[in-house]
This record gives structure tokens, sequence and C-alpha cells, in this order.
């Protein structure tokens, strides 16, 4: 059972695709989403890393869809999304699967030059796709940038990932990863 603040952010990451504000996500937001990544990434849709990049995005559509679309519309709604969100989370697996490899290849998108870290400036474009304002990335930033070096590692976005879907301490780092909720 999903308690009330991992509710109040599921709501959060459910607002972030519902790009037009209309209270439901529908496979055309999964692929916006992978369009403006691929665009920042300036991948081809028939690159491999394109091609990567709209498959796990098809297949999260596809999941979710199978998942929790309970009247068969091919529309989520917030309550659909919470149905969704409680299985993935309740089986470390899917978690593994849906989550984890979705963050790591999201990671990929912004870390061109293969550092294994993301700027500042790389964290504010990752979350203008996503339609967060950028007036909150400063503060987001450097909550998440534990050792003030600057960067955000594989690992810190990892831990932040698990934070925000797990943790309940409204004090933990990854709880602000997207903005005030």
């Amino acid at each position: 059972m999903l308690t009330d603040f991992q509710q109040r952010k599921l709501m959060k990451l459910f607002s972030m695709y519902d790009a037009d504000c209309d209270g439901l996500i529908v496979g055309e937001d999964f692929d916006n989403v992978a369009k403006q990544l691929a665009t920042i990434a300036n991948w081809s849709a028939r690159s491999p890393k394109g091609l990567t990049l709209f498959n796990q995005f098809s297949q999260e559509w596809q999941c979710l869809q199978k998942a929790s679309d309970t009247d068969g519309d091919r529309k989520i709604s917030l309550d659909e999304w919470f149905v969704y969100y409680e299985g993935v989370l309740g089986d470390e697996k899917q978690y593994q699967e849906r989550v984890r490899s979705l963050t790591a290849l999201v990671f990929d998108v912004f870390d061109q030059d293969g550092n294994q870290k993301m700027s500042q400036d790389e964290w504010a474009n990752l979350l203008r796709v996503y339609h967060v304002s950028p007036i909150y990335v400063p503060a987001i930033f450097s909550r998440l940038d534990g050792d003030g070096d600057g960067f955000l590692n594989r690992e810190d976005i990892t831990q932040a990932m698990d934070d925000f879907f797990y943790s309940n301490d409204p004090e933990s780092p990854g709880n602000q990863m997207f903005g005030p909720y």
C-alpha cells in the first residue's frame, strides 16, 4: 500500500508526464518525452541509442497500460497510475526493470561526454523535459550534490531515485529531486 507521502510524490511524477494537464496520460505523452530526450542528446530516432531510447519509453507505456488501464480506454488516470506504481514498488524485479533501467538510460542522454557525471545545467535540461520550472534547479541540485563537487554521478542519481520512490523522510534529498509537490 502506498503511503500518503508516496502518493504525493507520484502525483508530481504523473504531472511531469501529463504535459497537457488533462488529468490523463496517454502513449503520446511518453513519445513526446522520448522525442525531447533524443533531441537533447542529438540522437536520431534510427541510431542505436535513439532506438534504445524510443523502445524503452514504448515499453514503459505498454507496461503501464497493461498493468493499470482497467477500463481499457488507453488512457491512464491518477488512480490507475497509483495502481501501477504500487505493483512496481512492491516487486524488486519490476522496480529494477522499470525504474532503474529508465533512470540509467536517461542519465546516458545527459552524460554526453561519457564522464559519468551530470552538471547543474544538464540537470536543468532534464527537468525542463519534464516541465519542471528552472527556478527550482539550484536548490534541487545542491541538495542532490551531497559532496559539493558540482556534479551528480550515476550512483547519486540512482540513490536519489530510490529515495524518491521509497523514502518517507521529507528531508531526504531524493524526495526533492523534481521540485516541490
